[in-house]
Formats: C-alpha cells, sequence, structure tokens
C-alpha cells in the first residue's frame, strides 16, 4: 500500500531538480488539475506538447509533430538502409531539422516538456523528439538536458500502431509505449502515481474499477459488474449516454435521438479564424441543435459562476439564431450558454528570451455537443452520472476501464452486453515499467538528495565567465581589419576587456571549487545553508557590476560611436552579437535563484539595455580633435572633407583659430 505524500514534494522535485517524471493515476485522480496549477506556478521556462492536436489543444499546447517539424512516418532508431515504405532511418530524419532562428532560440531555452496524454505517444516519435533537440541544443544529454514532465495513465488508451508499422517497430522498440524509446533508457526518469481518486467515493466499486485497470477481477466482481447487463434496457425520464468504441456508432445513436425530436432543428456555424486545422476541431464546425436535445459541455465554465464542467449533461430548452438556452440535469436550472474560444498557439521566444504562446488561429462555438452517446475517446478525461456501455468485442486494450471509470457510481451503469474474462486484460510490461520506477513513496528523499546539488549547479553555470574569453576575442580578430576612427581610444578598449576576461574566468572557476567545498561542508552539518546563500549573492553581483561597468557600458558607448559608419559594417555586426551575448549573461544573473532565493539584489540594477543611439557625428568629430588629433587627419580618417570637420568644430563653439592651432 503506497503512503501519503504531498503534492508540494513533487512540485519542489520538478522545480528545484532536473529529475524527470512520470505523472500518472487511476481515473478520476487529477492529473490535469495537477498540469494546469503547476505551470501556472513554475518558474522554469516550459512549453506543453501532446500526441494529437485535441489532445494539444485541451491541454493548452502544440502538437509534438508540428512543433518539432516531424513527419507523420514511422521512425526506427538505426542508421542502416531501411525500406522507405514501411520506415525511415535517422538520416532520413536530420533533413527535417531545418529550423528557422527563431525556432532554434526557442529550442535552446527550453528547460521543462510537458509531454500530456503520454499513454498515447509512440516510442518512435519520442525518439525523433530526443534526436531534435539533441542536435539544435548543441547537448548529447538525451533531449539535449531539458527535463520531462510525462502525464498520462498506461492502463488507459494505448497508441495507434498500424499492423504494418507494429511488425518494423517492433524489431527495434520492446513495445510501442513511450517508455521503451531509445532515448528514455540514458534517463532517470521516476514515475509518481497519484493516489486519490475524486471521480468515485464508493469503495466497492473503486475496487472493482481497480481489479478491471489491473486486469485481476475474481470471478465475483466480475459477477458484480454483469449485475448491471440490461440488455433491453431504454432510458425513460433520467438522462444515459451511450459510451461507443467508434465514432459511427456514436453519431448514428446522436442522429437517430436527434430525428426523433419533432421542433425544428437551428444550426450554428463555428468562426474559424486563422490556422486552425479541421482535425484539430474541438466539436463541430456547424453545430445542429433543437429543443430538447440532449447535450453535453465539452468545457469547464470560465465564469465565476462555475455552473458547469467538462461532461456535464443538459438537455437544450430553448432555441433562436442568437441565443441557446438549456436546463442542467442535476440542478434543474436554466442557463443561457456562451460562445467558447479554443486557440491554436506557437511557442516562441520575447525580448527577455521567455518563452511565449503566440496565438495563430481560433475556433469559436458553443461548448457543447449532441450527448445521447460519444465514443470512449472522446469521453477520456469526463465523468458522467449514468452511462450505458455496449462493450461487444470490439474494444481495445484500456477501453473497458475507460468506459467504466467514467461513471461516478456502479449504479449508474447499465451493460448492453456481458464483459467477458478475455476482454480484461493488461500489458504486463506496463506494470513491471512503473513498478521499476516508482518513486511514489520516496519524493522527499529524492528532493533531499538532488535539490541542493542541482540548484548550485544552475548558479554555477549562470555566473561561468568561461565564454567571455572567446566572446572578446572573436570581436577583437574582426576589428583587426577594420579601419576604426579613433584606434587609440578601441585599442584601451580592447585591452582592458581582454584582461579583464581573463581575470573573470579565473574568479568564476574559484567561485565554483569554493561552493562545491562549502556543499560538502553543508552536508557534513558543518557550515549552514544561509552562508551559502550570502556567497552566490555577491557572486552575482560582483559578476553583474562587473560585466557591465567594464564590458558592456563602455563597448555600448564606443558603439554608438562606430554604428553607421562607412567600412565598419563586419566589425560592427560581431560588436552588436557580443553586446547581446553580454546582456543575455547580465539578464541571466539577474533572473538567479538559489532554491526560491533571489539572488540579485535590485537595489544594484543599472540601465544594462543595449539599445544604442547613434553618437552625433559632429560630437566624434569634436572628441578626436579634444584628444590631439589636427582637423586634416580627423577628415582623412573619417572620410569627411576638411570645410566639413570645421563646421563640426563651429557646432562646438571653436573659433577659427582654436580649431586651426588648438595644441
Amino acid at each position: 500500500m503506497k503512503t501519503f505524500y504531498s503534492l508540494e514534494a513533487l512540485v519542489e522535485l520538478l522545480e528545484h531538480t532536473n529529475r524527470s517524471v512520470f505523472l500518472t493515476g487511476k481515473a478520476g485522480t487529477g492529473k490535469t488539475t495537477f498540469l494546469n496549477d503547476f505551470v501556472k506556478k513554475t518558474r522554469k521556462k516550459h512549453i506543453i506538447v501532446a500526441p494529437t492536436g485535441i489532445a494539444a489543444i485541451n491541454a493548452g499546447g502544440v502538437t509534438i509533430h508540428s512543433l518539432f517539424a516531424i513527419p507523420s512516418r514511422t521512425f526506427v532508431p538505426t542508421t542502416e538502409h531501411i525500406d522507405p515504405n514501411l520506415a525511415m532511418n535517422i538520416n532520413e530524419l536530420f533533413p527535417h531539422f531545418k529550423y528557422r532562428k527563431d525556432k532554434l532560440d526557442l529550442f535552446r531555452e527550453i528547460e521543462l516538456i510537458i509531454i500530456d496524454e503520454v499513454s498515447m505517444l509512440r516510442a518512435d516519435l519520442l525518439d525523433m523528439m530526443d534526436h531534435s533537440l539533441r542536435r539544435v541544443r548543441r547537448n548529447q544529454l538525451p533531449f539535449g538536458g531539458t527535463q520531462l514532465l510525462l502525464i498520462g495513465d498506461l492502463y488507459q488508451l494505448p497508441p495507434v500502431v498500424r499492423d504494418d508499422a507494429a511488425q518494423i517497430l517492433s524489431k527495434f522498440y520492446e513495445t510501442p509505449f513511450f517508455f521503451s524509446a531509445k532515448a528514455l533508457q540514458k534517463v532517470s526518469l521516476v514515475t509518481v502515481e497519484l493516489m486519490k481518486v475524486y471521480r468515485q467515493q464508493d469503495e466497492e466499486f473503486l475496487d472493482i474499477l481497480n481489479a478491471v485497470r489491473h486486469a485481476d477481477i475474481s470471478s465475483q466482481k466480475l459477477d458484480q459488474l454483469n449485475s448491471r447487463y440490461k440488455p433491453e434496457f431504454e432510458p425513460d425520464n433520467e438522462s444515459y449516454i451511450h459510451l461507443c468504441s467508434h465514432n459511427r456508432i456514436a453519431d448514428h445513436i446522436n442522429q437517430k435521438k436527434l430525428a426523433e425530436l419533432t421542433e425544428d432543428s437551428h444550426l450554428y456555424k463555428a468562426t474559424v479564424i486563422g490556422d486552425f486545422k479541421e482535425s484539430q476541431y474541438p466539436n463541430e464546425e456547424t453545430l445542429e441543435l433543437k429543443e430538447g436535445a440532449q447535450i453535453m459541455f465539452i468545457r469547464n465554465d470560465s465564469s465565476p459562476a462555475k455552473k458547469f464542467y467538462n461532461g456535464k449533461l443538459a438537455e437544450i430548452s430553448y432555441l433562436d439564431d442568437e441565443t441557446v438556452k438549456a436546463i442542467l440535469h442535476e440542478t434543474k436550472e436554466e442557463i443561457t450558454l456562451t460562445q467558447e474560444v479554443w486557440e491554436h498557439k506557437k511557442y516562441s521566444l520575447d525580448a527577455d528570451k521567455n518563452i511565449k504562446t503566440e496565438v495563430l488561429g481560433s475556433f469559436e462555438q458553443y461548448p457543447v455537443r449532441l450527448a445521447w452517446a460519444v465514443t470512449i475517446h472522446k469521453s477520456q478525461g469526463l465523468t458522467f452520472d449514468r452511462v450505458i456501455i455496449d462493450a461487444g468485442k470490439s474494444f481495445a486494450s484500456g477501453q473497458v476501464y475507460v468506459a467504466l471509470s467514467r461513471c461516478r457510481t456502479l449504479d449508474g451503469i447499465v451493460l448492453k452486453s456481458e464483459i467477458p474474462q478475455k476482454a480484461i486484460y493488461k500489458d504486463p510490461r506496463i506494470e513491471d515499467f512503473q513498478t521499476a520506477t516508482d518513486a511514489t513513496d520516496i519524493l522527499k528523499e529524492l528532493l533531499e538528495q538532488e535539490k541542493y546539488d542541482h540548484t548550485l549547479h544552475k548558479v554555477q553555470m549562470t555566473v561561468d565567465a568561461g565564454w567571455l574569453k572567446d566572446a572578446v576575442m572573436v570581436w577583437t580578430n574582426t576589428a583587426l581589419s577594420a579601419d576604426i576612427p579613433d584606434q587609440k581610444r578601441w585599442e584601451v578598449l580592447s585591452k582592458n576587456c581582454k584582461a579583464e576576461s581573463e581575470k573573470l574566468f579565473k574568479i568564476s572557476e574559484r567561485f565554483k571549487r569554493v561552493i562545491q567545498q562549502m556543499a560538502k561542508s553543508f552536508t557534513a552539518g558543518n557550515s549552514q545553508w544561509s552562508e551559502i546563500e550570502d556567497k552566490c549573492k555577491g557572486a552575482v553581483t560582483f559578476f553583474y557590476k562587473s560585466v557591465a561597468e567594464d564590458f558592456l557600458l563602455p563597448l555600448k558607448d564606443f558603439y554608438s560611436e562606430t554604428i553607421g559608419t562607412k567600412g565598419l559594417k563586419a566589425y560592427n555586426e560581431e560588436t552588436k552579437i557580443f553586446l547581446a551575448d553580454l546582456a543575455d549573461y547580465i539578464d541571466r544573473l539577474k533572473a538567479c535563484y538559489l532554491l526560491d532565493v533571489a539572488l540579485f539584489d535590485e537595489v544594484n540594477e543599472m540601465d544594462t539595455s543595449i539599445l544604442v543611439v547613434k553618437k552625433p557625428t559632429h560630437l566624434i568629430t569634436f572628441q578626436l580633435f579634444d584628444e590631439g588629433m589636427p582637423p586634416f587627419e580627423i577628415a582623412e580618417k573619417r572620410n569627411l572633407s576638411l570645410p566639413t570637420v570645421y563646421r563640426h568644430l563651429a557646432k562646438m563653439g571653436l573659433t577659427e583659430v582654436e580649431r586651426t592651432f588648438k595644441m
């Protein structure tokens, strides 16, 4: 029996370590609720992806295929020749990773990838993600060093694998499930299971559901389940929903029931704007409704009233061209429906290199669908009070459990056909994987073992100044072939940058060694964490001030004089890149945390923006003159005529005698 653990420990494990987690749990344990709450709180730069379009829309993310530009083909992890009609190999995959700069920048900023509905994710698709991330992030750690949060229930709906794909995949993968991906063999993935079921309260029914889930059902429990077998049952006044295995069956029932109503039909066409593919539509593009129609809400009420939830049943009570009203089944309250908007999004970076979502298209429609019947796939995540289940012989692995677990109580279930013992089965490899990786009972121990090392590693990597030496060298080498007007000033600046970059590199290396010693002392119980905290705050402040005062600000000032100068295009481009790298380093220092403690003190903040305003040309002329350069040399140096130089100096109030004979 698993012991209780707090969700706070799971949040901290994700937030303060780089440990990848598979979050699972029975139907109704709150996996989606956890996801929604976590993404609101995390400071990590994250994205949400899903294996299907509808799952991605519902999770507020994007599909794996669209984000990574992965073709919808079977992939096998080999460089050996593969029949292209069957699959593609690694060499054929790589050409698809030619991303634009904005996509490359995005991938290199990601810290955490959240994959929802991971039970439907195939192993080969996860491996394609791994190849993409390692390649574009220039990091050969699995998934380019990013952390994974995988959410789903392997005992529910499995990956879709056609027979031809299954044959070739079986030669390379033990199972089609995500956990058989080659990339995960090198990841310290742990499984955390949410234990509390919120959907059902009846312990007897929960026992039956658990027995079905694990394919360990006794004849007594199976008899108890099949006591709900009522082949001739037809709902009277109470509202039931048919759960079907195929779309065509559900559509047939809904259209038949709708046709039986004598009221006029009203058609409501969705408003589709921008890029929103038909395969992603969360509802009918043209919704046909009649008064008396049984409907189901397919979204939670976003208003403060919270009148309905995803899966709640109602009956249409009034319709016209502008208004749709419905009576909620449980409360008998009549409400006026409003249209909801679903968004198709893409991820990008803002000016501060934070990940933002950009809306590519939208789908606006009433958040209801006809609900005399719905497929098992579309019922996943929904809760009903009364269901009619026609299992027959068509249920795939996991569908019996999904169908039964949609209902709150056993008494609310009606079976149109008995469920035979052979329909309740499981893949033992799922249980083997989850048992081997289960960390539900040791979350706090894992957190204590890893959070200190992880947060200190992040601080060390943030302040690391080793990159500065190379950046200064590239910048100065570009200047060697450039005719910089104020050569003397540039020589002083470049000499100082070289010396300071060497100095900061040595200091950052020394800081790493000191922090490692302090960490050992803390682990041994010989020092306080507050001492490490103070040391890290001091380091962040020191590197911030040093880079701002010795590099960014003087370079920015000098760049304001050379920007736009003829013959300096290559040099100015390199200077611009160097300034951007300096600003990025400074921004990372300002955003640096040690666990939950911000290390940067805003009292020390300076204006480190790299918006450069070109210095007026007459001021540059005067500066050179003030440093002792005669007018004719200034004219030659700046590619100006001598009269133009004199006009510049006149603007500064110098007389002709002063302009000619100063010195």
